[in-house]
């Protein structure tokens, strides 16, 4: 059995990775999310980020981040 108190991890699994950065398998859920992780990363990919590029990108990646 497990413990009541145990956090549970993301099981979001990165399948297109583009720009080759290096992703955390699972995701630890700290706020904010850490930039390698993969939420992250599905976030900004779902936003369009990756196919558009301009300087708005360190905005997407702040709002990305946010819990």
């Amino acid at each position: 059995m497990g413990s009541k108190n145990a956090k549970k991890k993301s099981t979001v699994k990165v399948t297109h990775n583009p720009l080759g950065l290096k992703i955390k398998s699972t995701c630890c859920r700290s706020n904010p999310r850490c930039i390698n992780c993969p939420v992250v990363y599905q976030r900004l990919e779902k936003s369009g980020a990756w196919a558009r590029d301009d300087m708005n990108l360190p905005r997407e990646l702040k709002l990305a981040r946010r819990w």
